[in-house]
């Protein structure tokens, strides 16, 4: 009987030991956005030619804004700029006009494709204040709180 309770006490113990070691293992944090695309700010965005883009989505998430795209292409490699105009407005909050710039690469191939881009807001901010954001293409305002 003593033997049958040490060995059950062994076991709750390991069991216990083996749960708290589980708890106490550091907490693996999400992966990084890799490839992310500093916005800048231009005198003139009229100057720059894009090939054509269709936007699917926006969403915004502290300083970093993901897009979804679409556009032709499948043959080469797409590079993706994102510029805003230098020039806001004086309204509460303040407004600046942003655009993507796609650059295919004069591929002509016809597959669709469709991905999601990451941009980096903080050239747009102004201050620590909101600004909206008119990015074009893209029907809604979008709101953006610069994180410090």
């Amino acid at each position: 009987m003593k033997l049958y309770t040490l060995s059950l006490f062994a076991i709750v113990s390991l069991l216990v030991a083996c749960t708290n070691a589980k708890e106490l293992e550091p907490e693996v944090e999400a992966p990084q956005d890799t490839n992310v695309i500093k916005g800048v700010v231009v005198t003139d965005m009229n100057s720059y030619k894009s090939d054509p883009l269709g936007i699917t989505s926006v969403v915004v998430d502290k300083n970093k804004m993901r897009v979804g795209v679409k556009y032709s292409g499948g043959c080469k490699k797409h590079e993706f700029e994102l510029m805003g105009n230098k020039m806001i407005s004086k309204s509460l909050p303040p407004k600046r006009s942003i655009k993507i710039f796609h650059h295919a690469d004069s591929d002509d191939c016809r597959e669709i494709i469709e991905e999601i881009i990451v941009f980096d807001l903080s050239a747009f901010a102004v201050g620590d204040g909101e600004i909206t954001l008119r990015l074009d293409g893209w029907e809604e305002p979008i709101s953006y709180l610069p994180i410090r």
